[in-house]
């Protein structure tokens, strides 16, 4: 994240080991568009919040040489960096994380990261201060609407309060889109639009405004309708966090998520998926996903009266013989047996 115009403070600008952000206002976004990686091209940075707002241009080549060295910043406010366009490598206390569009990460105060641009990007982060987000859940506790008071069980209210309670720990929040939320990016798109457009344009009601548009991308983030979430620590490595990646995915969608929708939805080639899932769980790609599956069937067979016939269609089998042969190799029995002994 670009700092040298915007509300934030630089410090240890001269080290070669990280560098400390403070922040002077309670919240700011910072919107940066970069056209590619080559000589010729540049980075568009928007930075916003209600005290100002400024917009500039950098050379892609500078930013990038400077990025090279690979000075990782750490920072006393909490962090979300949303992937807009594009995809960016997040290299997070020495460790690279890839980030498609659609795909988010909360980074708490203690942990060392930078992002690198590789190709044409859109980024937007968010940085609030803690007690900027402590007024917000708080304002959500004392609500009158008990359905606004949902946030507080949720990952990213427990990740914030943990950190606020116990600071020093490494650890960040992963957000990957569901496989059913199609619509991911765009939505993302509409609230960081209508923030961009509140704080350039402000009107009477404008705090109000930005604070709820502010609750509407957290309360996005939290639905388990529209994303999964992981809390990643610092001993977590990249190939076991796509891993979770993938079992997500697969227990949203029953494991009927095919090769090329993974591919699609990860930004990962097959083969590699396929390594992945093979070095944590010793099964193909394929094999993983049944094991998914075969597990929602026994689930329909104990709590549902659906038939054998309707339960294997559901599911996607086409070949009845094919689904009876699967769940009896898994777990001994047939469909109609293990209805009758559970």
């Amino acid at each position: 994240m670009q700092s040298q115009y915007s509300s934030i403070n630089v410090q240890n600008t001269n080290s070669d080991l990280n560098r400390f952000y403070h922040m002077n206002v309670p919240f700011q976004l910072t919107l940066e568009y970069c056209s590619g990686s080559e000589l010729e091209d540049y980075i568009n940075i928007m930075t916003l919040s209600a005290e100002k707002s400024l917009m500039y241009q950098e050379s892609a080549a500078t930013k990038n040489f400077a990025r090279t060295k690979d000075v990782m910043h750490y920072h006393d406010f909490f962090e979300f960096v949303i992937v807009l366009e594009g995809s960016i490598v997040q290299k997070i206390e020495g460790k690279d994380y890839l980030y498609a569009a659609g795909s988010c990460c909360l980074i708490n105060r203690s942990l060392c990261h930078l992002e690198h641009y590789h190709a044409k990007t859109k980024v937007l982060f968010i940085g609030m201060l803690p007690e900027f987000v402590s007024e917000l859940f708080k304002s959500a506790q004392n609500s009158a609407f008990s359905a606004e008071k949902k946030i507080c069980n949720g990952e990213i209210y427990q990740f914030i309060t943990d950190d606020l309670k116990y600071p020093g720990k490494k650890a960040y929040l992963d957000f990957i889109p569901a496989y059913q939320n199609h619509k991911n990016a765009l939505h993302l798109h509409d609230l960081a639009q209508s923030m961009i457009q509140t704080l350039l344009y402000p009107d009477f009601g404008a705090a109000y405004q930005i604070r709820g548009l502010l609750c509407a991308f957290l309360s996005y983030l939290s639905s388990p309708e529209y994303y999964h979430c992981t809390k990643v620590s610092l001993d977590t490595n990249s190939d076991f966090l796509l891993f979770s990646r993938i079992s997500h995915l697969f227990e949203e969608s029953n494991g009927r998520m095919s090769r090329a929708e993974l591919e699609h939805h990860l930004n990962y080639s097959g083969d590699y998926l396929n390594r992945i899932v093979n070095k944590y769980s010793g099964l193909c790609l394929y094999d993983y996903g049944m094991t998914f599956c075969l597990k929602k069937a026994a689930q329909y067979l104990t709590e549902t009266n659906e038939s054998i016939g309707s339960i294997a269609t559901r599911l996607q089998f086409t070949n009845r013989t094919h689904f009876y042969s699967l769940f009896k190799q898994k777990y001994g029995v047939t469909p109609k047996e293990y209805r009758q002994s559970h």
